[in-house]
């Protein structure tokens, strides 16, 4: 059954005998993944970042970089989507099902006052703060920065 399929990667005309066992790996990997599902209440999936920075308003792709690149040189997981104008409604539905914690809001007034908005998507709650006190209050909401995952476990192991 199989003598054909090796003798295509084999130099032309050498054939090698086989035999070949299948093992249904798909199935095995679609009960692990519904057992998980059960064991989770429902969803497998899980966040690749701790905070998703939006806007509210228009034109606001240069601010929702800016804010970003603080979280990203403070060391915090954060991305923005890449369209020019994404409604609001569809970033925290996107938010919400990836399992993302917090999102940062920019509106077309906190741009102008340095400010955003910090959504704890999880408790559901919402606060104004500047944003050179950004990664300070993500911090204070429980963000691990990047790198500190590993220490941050140590620390909640010893207590």
């Amino acid at each position: 059954r199989y003598d054909n399929l090796v003798s295509m990667f084999q130099e032309a005309g050498k054939i090698t005998p086989c035999v070949g066992v299948s093992v249904g790996i798909e199935r095995v990997f679609t009960l692990m993944e519904e057992r998980l599902r059960q064991e989770q209440g429902g969803s497998i999936k899980q966040p690749n970042v701790n905070v998703l920075v939006a806007q509210a308003g228009d034109n606001l792709m240069v601010e929702r970089m800016k804010v970003t690149k603080l979280l990203w040189d403070a060391k915090i997981s954060a991305e923005f989507n890449q369209q020019e104008n994404p409604k609001l409604k569809y970033e925290i539905a996107n938010a919400l099902d990836r399992g993302i914690p917090f999102m940062v809001v920019i509106g077309e007034d906190e741009a102008k006052e340095k400010k955003c908005k910090v959504k704890d998507l999880k408790a559901r709650t919402e606060e104004c703060v500047d944003q050179s006190e950004l990664a300070a209050t993500l911090r204070a909401k429980g963000v691990i920065p990047v790198g500190c995952e590993f220490a941050a476990e140590m620390l909640a192991t010893d207590k």
